[in-house]
């Protein structure tokens, strides 16, 4: 899914279906943002599937480079995949 508006219902449905766990990702804080349009969606249809959602915390983000202030969140590659498996394993 790349755009939040309009949200694409039925690829979001469809992956509710065949998916154990959805991850949401974005360069965005998380409230209010494209997670936060999944999670309503899928309660409103009473479809109960797990959803991470990962992206910037409701909080001041300290100045860095790009690179730093993402592997600081856990927003690289490795961080996300740190998440995904911690959340996995819980």
């Amino acid at each position: 899914m790349r755009f939040v508006k309009p949200l694409d219902e039925e690829l979001v449905l469809e992956m509710a279906v065949s998916h154990e766990l959805l991850v949401t990702l974005e360069e965005n804080a998380i409230m209010g943002g494209a997670g936060s349009g999944v999670n309503e969606l899928l309660m409103a249809k009473r479809r109960l599937v797990p959803v991470l959602n990962l992206g910037l915390p409701d909080s001041f983000v300290p100045q860095g480079s790009q690179e730093e202030i993402r592997s600081d969140l856990g927003l690289d590659a490795a961080g996300i995949q740190r998440q995904i498996e911690s959340w996995l394993a819980e």
